[in-house]
């Protein structure tokens, strides 16, 4: 398998039920690009090749056509010609009012060499230095802005009368949301949250009752999500925590959302590697997916329910009543093993003689499950066995699991994690070298190993954390995480510095000896690059075999959503460093 043959998948990154019938989109790489085209019943019905957000509404079909620079909304007749209502910088959703068309959006700003901050919140990964916000609009027969301000709009959702916004108002430096009702005639705001906590997705039904995705536990990574009805003051959990944190490197784009109508909620639930579509109705929540799969996106009407999931075998199923679509039928991946243990664990086994490479995933509030991954399967078909696990702080298994790692990042997690290398070597009998690798908190955790241990004869680590203390004062979210990961109050007290120097791999990189590649997008803002210049410059000045590979445009996404030519010389790069450390 070539990098070129592992982004030859098809992905579907939306679904939408309509009188018409079902809307899907799909995804792939065309030429080095990305592309998208909506489908109708599975026939495609746009051919500009970047095209998302599929609605029918009065007779019409509205969708967002998107590139670098820009983002349009258009609508069109059935066998009519497309036309323009809206372009701005970027459009992340619209919904339909009895006035007109509500859009969250960013504007267009002129390019400009200077930049001033004054917020400790001025940049994010992903989206640069904060020239222009997330702002509510309102498009009629012009485009008029509702609500906006040094602060994010994250989510709309109406009945058509009624309308409520997520957003960023009162704590955007910590990315704390609430939820508003909106005058769209004066942009008067009323709050309806309490306390403190984050909105993931809000909708609203018929009668304009609200349920969102998220949790009211203030600033912590690792709580555990539910779906919340703010003016019931009622809750509920899908299985471990609410929503998706299983990771995958898809390309796909998918965002995670919450669909309440006809009385009914319905969202995604996660139990260790396993996301399932649940169903909220009076009161009480029904489980409607069994097996080893992680849905990924879904849709209802009336009785017809819509969903797409992926597993390690397939990238993505799409499932409609009693009809199946795969748009990768000529994909088979080879299937994990579940390893038993302390903590939950998998291995793709191709050859006990053959060299084991260990993955280990970020957030550190993540985890790794039955979805399918590009790259296990790449270097499966490139003769290495690949093993993978959620040590403590995984989500998935309670929020006591979940929370288990802060303050002792490279403690109990890192002697997990060897103890599942064991396990899996005894289990399989595996007798070829060691190879570790990992992205953000597994590539701090890459780090720390090799500062830690000698067992690995080779490591990569990406877009990785060697420096907290450095990181508090580069990262887009640093100045807060860091200090809450850690355990402290403030990050800037001597105690608070010397525990952050005392928990970062920088510190101990004398004791390192493991060839270490490094992989780093320049435009990180969550790691920043400079986290990978300091630990190569050590390592390099050690005697440290070493190598740092600096992506040009990629952020913190550059394994998953990055530049497709970077995506793809990343793993020849990645297998050419193991071959040469693992194999020979």
């Amino acid at each position: 398998m070539t990098p070129e043959e592992a982004y030859s998948i098809r992905l579907i990154s939306e679904v939408k039920l309509s009188e018409l019938g079902l809307f899907h989109v799909e995804t792939w790489i065309e030429n080095e690009k990305y592309k998208s085209a909506i489908y109708l019943n599975k026939q495609r019905i746009t051919f500009g090749g970047n095209e998302s957000q599929p609605a029918f509404y009065n007779g019409y079909l509205y969708y967002v056509k998107s590139s670098k620079k820009e983002a349009t909304l258009f609508r069109q007749k059935p066998y009519g010609e497309p036309e323009k209502l809206v372009t701005l910088a970027k459009i992340y959703k619209f919904a339909f009012h009895k006035q007109g068309i509500l859009i969250v959006g960013e504007e267009k700003v002129p390019p400009s060499t200077v930049f001033s901050a004054n917020k400790l919140k001025y940049r994010f990964d992903g989206r640069g230095l904060f020239r222009t916000r997330q702002s509510l609009f309102l498009f009629s027969d012009s485009l008029r802005k509702i609500v906006s301000g040094d602060f994010d709009v994250t989510d709309v959702a109406t009945n058509g009368e009624r309308v409520v916004i997520s957003a960023t108002k009162e704590q955007d430096d910590y990315g704390l949301s609430d939820i508003y009702e909106v005058d769209i005639n004066s942009g008067e705001l009323k709050k309806i949250t309490k306390g403190e906590g984050v909105v993931i997705s809000v909708d609203m039904d018929e009668k304009g009752r609200i349920a969102y995705l998220g949790h009211r536990k203030g600033k912590a990574p690792w709580a555990v999500r539910e779906v919340i009805f703010p003016e019931e003051d009622k809750s509920y959990l899908c299985g471990k925590t609410c929503g998706n944190t299983v990771l995958s490197d898809l390309f796909d784009n998918v965002k995670e959302r919450i669909v309440f109508k006809e009385d009914r909620v319905m969202t995604l639930g996660q139990t260790g590697g396993e996301v399932h579509l649940y169903s909220i109705t009076d009161g009480k929540v029904e489980k409607l997916t069994e097996g080893n799969i992680v849905v990924r996106g879904f849709d209802f009407l009336k009785d017809k329910i819509v969903y797409f999931y992926s597993t390690p075998e397939k990238p993505v199923i799409m499932k409609y009543g009693d009809e199946v679509y795969d748009p990768n039928p000529q994909v088979k991946g080879l299937s994990p093993v579940k390893i038993e243990g302390e903590i939950e664990g998998w291995g793709i086994i191709t050859d006990p003689r053959n060299p084991t490479i260990l993955f280990i995933h970020g957030g550190p509030h993540m985890a790794y499950g039955y979805a399918y991954f590009i790259e296990f399967q790449f270097f499966a078909s490139h003769g290495y066995n690949i093993i993978y696990a959620n040590p403590s702080g995984s989500q998935g298994y309670g929020e006591d699991f979940a929370k288990a790692c802060v303050g002792d990042w490279g403690g109990k997690d890192m002697k997990e994690l060897l103890d599942f290398v064991e396990r899996a070597r005894k289990k399989f009998n595996l007798t070829g070298k060691l190879g570790v690798t990992g992205g953000s908190y597994g590539g701090f955790m890459t780090n720390w190993i090799v500062t830690h241990t000698d067992i690995f004869s080779a490591a990569i680590s990406e877009r990785s954390i060697s420096n907290l203390v450095s990181m508090c004062g580069t990262s887009d979210i640093g100045f807060w995480f860091n200090a809450i990961e850690a355990g402290i109050e403030d990050p800037w007290s001597k105690e608070g510095i010397d525990k952050l120097m005392k928990m970062s791999p920088i510190y101990y990189v004398k004791n390192a000896k493991t060839p270490t590649m490094l992989i780093h997008g320049e435009e990180d803002y969550r790691c920043p690059i400079e986290q990978a210049e300091q630990f190569f410059i050590a390592l390099k000045m050690n005697g440290v075999p070493a190598e740092l590979v600096r992506y040009k445009g990629d952020g913190h996404e550059h394994a998953r959503r990055g530049i497709p030519k970077n995506m793809m010389d990343r793993l020849k790069r990645k297998l050419e460093w193991f071959d040469k450390y693992l194999k020979s």
